[in-house]
């Protein structure tokens, strides 16, 4: 029973913050010109990251994970092969013809189109950088280590995976990945000591998916 009561607090009173990792990306949703773009981005980082930080700090660490941790360059290399692989796995599944395809496509989606015009800038700011690091300080962060305080480190990662798949809203393959890619990242931020492993790893993927996405636009 305390453990429900801890889930509802814990919902009540984190969920709201981790639309905060969220924000910044949301370039060309509330404003058109880029000027207004640039600023909101900077008015959004400045207000999401120093949030989230105040409260990851407040939350006990079991784990031990810290960002203030120097990052060990065999952990950055397997950071960034781990985004690699995640990004390949994702093209092969999605080109197998026994699974099922993609509803979208990728060329024709809001953030796609973003990039093709004047927000191009923004845009790629707020997804290869500020994202990034604001999802993972929301999620592998706060929510995780809240969640690893009650359910333990296991389900708590099994949770933030399932939580962070079903909010990007990907169809099932895309979703299947990610969600693979996702227990990667808690895994190597256990293993280095440091949550700057999975904010390398996220920022790679984002990296990657965003040139594949400006190639062929």
């Amino acid at each position: 029973m305390k453990k429900v009561q801890q889930l509802i607090i814990g919902i009540v009173l984190f969920i709201p913050f981790l639309y905060l990792s969220a924000w910044v990306s949301l370039v060309g949703y509330l404003f058109e010109g880029v000027l207004l773009n640039w600023l909101f981005i900077v008015i959004a980082a400045g207000i999401s990251l120093p949030s989230l930080l105040s409260i990851d700090r407040h939350i006990k660490h079991p784990s031990k994970q810290q960002l203030n941790q120097p990052l060990k360059a065999r952990y950055f290399y397997i950071a960034v092969i781990w985004a690699i692989f995640s990004v390949v796995l994702t093209l092969t599944l999605n080109n197998l013809a026994f699974l099922p395809a993609p509803i979208d496509n990728v060329l024709q989606s809001s953030t796609a189109k973003i990039l093709a015009g004047p927000l191009r800038w923004p845009m790629i700011i707020s997804l290869c950088f500020l994202t990034p690091i604001c999802e993972e300080l929301g999620f592998r962060g706060v929510m995780q280590n809240y969640l690893s305080n009650i359910f333990g480190y296991w389900p708590s990662i099994l949770i933030t995976s399932l939580i962070f798949v079903f909010l990007h809203g990907y169809e099932i393959v895309a979703s299947l990945c990610l969600f693979i890619s996702t227990i990667g990242f808690s895994l190597f931020n256990r293993a280095s000591g440091t949550m700057k492993t999975s904010i390398v790893s996220h920022m790679t993927y984002n990296i990657i998916v965003t040139i594949l996405i400006v190639l062929q636009l």
